[in-house]
């Protein structure tokens, strides 16, 4: 049975790890300077101007609510869902700001200076967040799916 195997265990656990640590640092980041996080939001040109403040003071609490989401067995597979909606928006904004030509600093990881280079590196990690986090949410749903079958007459 793939969920008794010890390995596979240890890997959705240190990617569990890696993707709480990257969410809760990022969310932290941003909540040191929201008025910077809310520059970056209105840079892509995509929410009407009313909805940026509230996204620049409610994501970044999200985003570390989904890290220690991560960090628990029993929670890990919710924090896995919620990670994969979010890096699917995110990669979908910075790759629809690329399709049009901006240069921006993205705000995912504190402010810098824009740039088209590091826009392509944080789409690759959105990339490899979603398939990391896709991992986490149907290997948890496995060994769930193992433990009722196990549990039941």
């Amino acid at each position: 049975m793939a969920s008794d195997n010890p390995r596979l265990r240890y890997v959705l656990l240190a990617v569990s790890l890696a993707m709480a640590a990257v969410f809760i640092y990022a969310g932290i980041d941003k909540l040191r300077d929201p008025l910077q996080f809310a520059d970056s939001i209105a840079a892509f040109g995509i929410l009407p101007a009313v909805f940026i403040n509230l996204l620049a003071l409610g994501l970044p609490p999200f985003e570390i609510a989904c890290g220690l989401l991560l960090l628990g067995p029993r929670t890990r597979r919710v924090g896995a869902i919620a990670v994969v909606l979010l890096s699917a928006v995110f990669f979908t904004a910075l790759a629809s700001a690329l399709l049009r030509g901006l240069t921006l600093d993205c705000g995912c990881f504190g402010a810098g200076a824009p740039s088209r280079p590091r826009m392509w590196i944080e789409l690759a990690l959105d990339a490899v967040l979603f398939a990391s986090a896709l991992f986490v949410y149907l290997r948890s749903l496995a060994d769930r799916s193992v433990r009722v079958a196990v549990t039941e007459p």
